[in-house]
């Protein structure tokens, strides 16, 4: 069962308009990404993580503009028509993303910003998007389900439901609204002000993430899990100040069907394009002619 519902068939259009909407996403956070920032950090506070651990230290700022432009050339470059050179632009594209993410998470702190859409691109990297390759479209919603579920598990793992039943959600967001990261502090402290409404806000984003594989066998539901995610992202913007755009713009992206098309309705009177008109019924033997008329 789980076997024919990764492999099974998938309108190729869906698929394309996924692919293209991943590699518009990765040439956007390529040429938008706070990557410049980057360069003249110390080596002493250089931590590579695994896939860069040959680097002595922060590349310089033109290493990192040139991943920059290269990654945003092949994005731009990928036509949405010619199916290898889309997976040509997509993979280029991404390949600078992981190295400027990497280069973003080697300063002792692991950021989960560009990981979901990292993730989400694998499948696409290694075939081109066709008919009948469902799988690339079902692992990335597997992908995404598991990022969502996980960061509630290890909440309840860590915490249990103390991260709701507590001042927990109270106190982050106290904080947040005296660090000068959120343009908007006075909602954060008339939110943190409300110990109900804290604790209502730490159910709903508990229960949004632990109940999210839902969206893998309940079609249905999946709008309704990438409005409410997207909303839970813009929320975190507002209250926090925490920018996870990348991720408000995966989930809809991989769980909505955009591109799928509806099938086409058969006109009375007119033939199928592709299909020959039907026999004419045969006359019974004996049968007068009609007569002829004026």
């Amino acid at each position: 069962m789980i076997e024919r519902w990764l492999f099974g068939a998938e309108d190729e259009r869906r698929l394309v308009a996924v692919q293209v909407g991943l590699v518009a996403l990765v040439g956007l956070r390529v040429a938008l990404g706070p990557y410049a920032q980057l360069a003249g950090q110390p080596d002493a506070l250089f931590r590579p993580v695994w896939f860069l651990r040959g680097l002595g230290g922060m590349p310089p700022l033109a290493v990192i503009v040139s991943l920059q432009v290269a990654g945003t050339l092949a994005a731009l470059a990928a036509p949405a028509r010619r199916d290898r050179w889309r997976q040509v632009g997509l993979v280029a594209a991404w390949l600078s993303l992981l190295v400027l993410a990497g280069l973003r998470a080697s300063r002792g702190k692991v950021l989960h910003n560009d990981v979901l859409l990292l993730l989400v691109c694998v499948p696409f990297l290694a075939t081109v998007a066709r008919r009948r390759s469902g799988w690339q479209l079902r692992t990335a919603m597997v992908v995404v389900a598991g990022a969502y579920f996980f960061a509630g598990f290890h909440k309840l793992r860590l915490s249990g439901l103390g991260w709701v039943t507590s001042d927990n959600v109270q106190n982050v967001l106290t904080v947040a609204s005296r660090s000068g990261r959120v343009r908007f502090p006075e909602v954060a402290e008339l939110v943190a002000g409300n110990a109900a409404a804290c604790k209502l806000l730490g159910a709903a984003i508990l229960a949004l993430e632990v109940t999210f594989p839902v969206v893998l066998w309940r079609a249905g539901a999946r709008p309704y899990y990438a409005a409410t995610a997207a909303l839970f992202h813009a929320g975190t913007w507002l209250l926090l100040g925490i920018d996870y755009w990348l991720w408000a713009a995966v989930t809809p992206l991989v769980l909505v069907g955009w591109g799928a098309g509806r099938p086409r309705r058969r006109h009375l009177g007119r033939p199928v394009p592709g299909r020959a008109r039907p026999p004419a019924p045969a006359v019974p033997a004996g049968t007068p002619a009609a007569p002829a008329t004026g």
